[in-house]
């Protein structure tokens, strides 16, 4: 049985209207908010960082349908068992099942005929929560699907009188993604084995799978044509299509499946520790309380602001997905198979994105799976030699840039988790960060990268001189001093970018000239100097030298008019030149695009906290909602909903691995942190109307504070964090150092 060590969240909000019917934990959870739109989200059936992710499909790929869903499509080709969540890049979709009411004729070609059983839907028609989905097509076919950790179940009921059959597509590629190789063998009336092997964004993808059906079946199968699949016979081929006939006996057919990266042995061993039975709605209830004990309570009257906070934790909880079978095994990024014994594997990792705000968040609420993450990347380091960059199903992917695994491991390491081996981890991370890749061998040589010698020069150098702060904290902690003093002098080389005659980060050549011409927001040459994103959001990338930062913008008063600019300026335009993933605009900044994460909390650090305060609550208000389209911009892992779930509470990490969490002002009138098995981190607030926006005094257990942060020691050891909120800004605080 799986031991939850995690932090629980227990949100306590006064109820208008004491007398209502209290909501069910699950129920504020819309698995809908960040389908629309740019979210890139799935609603299908889930457990917290699940190994098997069981969601529709639309038949339709590219940007809008990365995670495989769309809230504008009416169409269900599939209910697949691997999904991403909120990523600009899609991949993975693999073991497509679909339930028909026809069969193919003797000339059919296999992948047309599975075609043209895609169905029309309506969302009037759909339901989700955590652990769970369900639709009815059109054509009178209802779906329920639900999951163990790494099993899922599907429950089919057809119209009388049609026919009761399935497909199965492991040829169909969707979204960057090319089957390689699959495989199909029958193993007697009512169980299948095989694998789907695939190259794309995971340049080598391996689902080993085994199915369960609840009555016998005829199975044929094919690539041409259909033909018939006797017991233990296997096909084997490029592509593979099946059409499973369940016969007249009954038009309620249960389906379970699981699966491995390593073998169909793994697939079959998860099946019979995990879900042995033939109960969808165990499975369903089980998968609900594994919600609940990460969810935990709430009432309150904003049932909207509830349901945002409470699917924000849910999606912050869907990744990195465990990825290790029952036995132990997974593949590597080496091709091979690997083990683990203590912990277990996760995989999906979207550092670029998630060091910000997610693995902070984990160190408070998931503080066993943080140990189990940080292993998980150190093994990948076993096979590959270097920390992943992205990891994606036992694969490197390269995309995005810097090295932050390194900032993931120094976080927890630096915070008292220690469950792994930390010599091993500073070598892992030393080496990494002085491999001669992605600009790497420049910016040793020139405390810089020159933009001639690399695309996305300046974020490329931003990013690399936050993770040599990591390092360097990591050697002192350690004791090694003569690499602390090394690293943490590069860390900062952010500064030999600077140009004062413009006030922005600015790529520079090796001669030390500027780049010519130049504009701080958009140009057709944006991906020569910046990382998604313009001059304007990627300029205030220091979190771990903010004071540096003032002074090259010669001091506090002229920083906060940068600030001001920053959110006041006309708001960038869209067109050809601007990246889709930059979205959720207040003037320049943009909250789609995770290295503006932290600028709201920037104000602290001058003296005008009030500023913070306005410009996040402006953030949480507007750019989340509670709509399929209630999120402005890529889910990105849970990166976006941690900024609203940190937020909300009242605080937020701008330098992940300081053990620092800046204040904002609180979204509910209670939140506990459970931190311990006797201890508790209460945040109240008067938070008596929407107006009640501005922190006036915060008292940490009974003390006045007075500074604008919190440490990570000082929650840890449980108490209250009072704010006294007022409708007018206070006097300006002092900053958040």
């Amino acid at each position: 049985m799986r031991i939850f060590l995690s932090l629980f969240f227990i949100l306590s909000i006064f109820s208008c209207h004491p007398k209502e019917k209290e909501l069910k934990i699950t129920e504020y959870v819309n698995p809908f908010i960040g389908t629309a739109e740019h979210g890139h989200c799935f609603p299908g059936a889930i457990r917290p960082f699940g190994g098997i992710q069981l969601s529709p499909d639309n038949p339709r790929s590219g940007w809008d349908w990365c995670s495989g869903y769309h809230y504008s499509d009416s169409i269900i080709a599939s209910f697949s068992l691997t999904h991403l969540s909120g990523t600009g890049i899609g991949d993975l979709q693999d073991i497509r099942f679909l339930p028909v009411v026809t069969s193919p004729d003797s000339n059919a070609i296999p992948e047309e005929y599975i075609r043209s059983g895609y169905a029309l839907f309506s969302h009037a028609d759909e339901q989700a929560e955590p652990g769970y989905y369900s639709v009815v097509f059109r054509n009178g076919i209802k779906t329920e699907l639900s999951v163990t950790d790494r099993c899922g179940i599907l429950y089919y009921q057809y119209p009388a009188d049609s026919r009761y059959a399935l497909t199965l597509d492991l040829g169909t590629a969707r979204n960057w993604d090319n089957t390689t190789e699959t495989s199909l063998r029958k193993i007697n009336n009512r169980m299948l084995e095989g694998y789907r092997k695939s190259r794309g964004w995971a340049n080598d993808q391996r689902v080993y799978f085994t199915i369960e059906f609840s009555q016998d079946c005829q199975i044929y199968v094919g690539e041409e044509k259909f033909i018939p699949l006797e017991n233990g016979q296997k096909y084997k081929g490029p592509k593979c299509y099946a059409w499973i006939d369940f016969g007249k006996h009954t038009n309620k057919i249960l389906a379970k499946v699981s699966i491995s990266s390593a073998n169909t042995d793994g697939a079959a061993a998860n099946l019979e520790k995990e879900l042995s039975h033939w109960s969808f709605d165990k499975v369903k209830r089980d998968a609900k309380q594994a919600w609940k004990r990460q969810l935990q309570k709430a009432e309150g009257h904003n049932e909207d602001d509830l349901k945002i906070f409470y699917t924000a934790l849910y999606h912050a909880y869907t990744a990195p997905y465990l990825f290790s079978d029952v036995n132990g095994n997974y593949k590597g990024p080496d091709g091979e198979i690997h083990s683990v014994k203590k912990h277990a594997q996760y995989t999906v990792f979207s550092l670029w994105d998630t060091y910000r705000a997610i693995h902070p968040l984990f160190t408070l609420t998931q503080k066993k799976r943080v140990g189990d993450m940080v292993n998980s990347l150190l093994k990948h380091y076993d096979s590959y030699g270097l920390l992943p960059v992205w990891e994606l199903a036992g694969n490197e992917t390269n995309c995005m840039i810097g090295n932050h695994a390194v900032a993931v491991i120094a976080e927890a390491w630096l915070k008292g988790i220690r469950n792994f081996d930390g010599e091993k981890a500073y070598e892992a991370m030393k080496k990494t960060v002085l491999a001669p890749k992605a600009g790497m061998d420049a910016y040793r040589r020139y405390h810089y990268i020159p933009f001639e010698t690399e695309n996305e020069s300046v974020s490329k150098t931003l990013e690399y001189a936050y993770d040599d702060w990591c390092v360097a904290q990591m050697a002192k902690a350690l004791g090694k001093e003569e690499d602390y003093l090394f690293f943490s002098g590069a860390s900062r080389n952010y500064a030999h970018l600077f140009d004062p005659s413009t006030g922005f980060m600015r790529g520079k050549s090796a001669d030390g000239e500027w780049k010519q011409p130049f504009s701080p927001l958009y140009s057709k040459h944006r991906d020569d100097e910046y990382t998604e994103g313009n001059a304007w959001q990627y300029s205030w990338f220091v979190p771990h030298d903010v004071e540096g930062l003032i002074a090259l913008h010669n001091g506090k008063e002229a920083f906060s008019c940068k600030l001001d600019s920053l959110f006041t300026l006309e708001a960038a335009l869209e067109g050809e030149d601007a990246s889709p993933d930059i979205s959720g605009f207040i003037g320049q900044y943009a909250h789609g695009n995770e290295p503006s994460h932290h600028i709201a909390y920037l104000y602290n650090y001058t003296g005008q906290p009030e500023k913070t305060q306005f410009y996040v609550n402006e953030i949480l208000s507007n750019l989340y909602k509670n709509t399929p389209d209630g999120l402005c911009g890529n889910e990105d892992c849970g990166q976006m909903s941690a900024w609203y779930v940190f937020s909300a509470m009242g605080f937020y990490p701008v330098n992940p691995a300081e053990g620092k969490y800046q204040l904002g002002c609180p979204r509910f009138h209670k939140i506990t942190l459970k931190v311990g098995p006797e201890k508790k981190f209460t945040i109240t607030a008067n938070k008596d109307s929407e107006k009640h926006i501005y922190v006036k005094e915060v008292y940490l257990n009974g003390e006045k504070l007075e500074r604008t942060w919190i440490t990570h020691e000082e929650i840890m050891k449980g108490g209250e964090l009072d704010f006294v909120l007022d409708t007018r800004p206070a006097r300006p605080q002092q900053t958040g150092r």
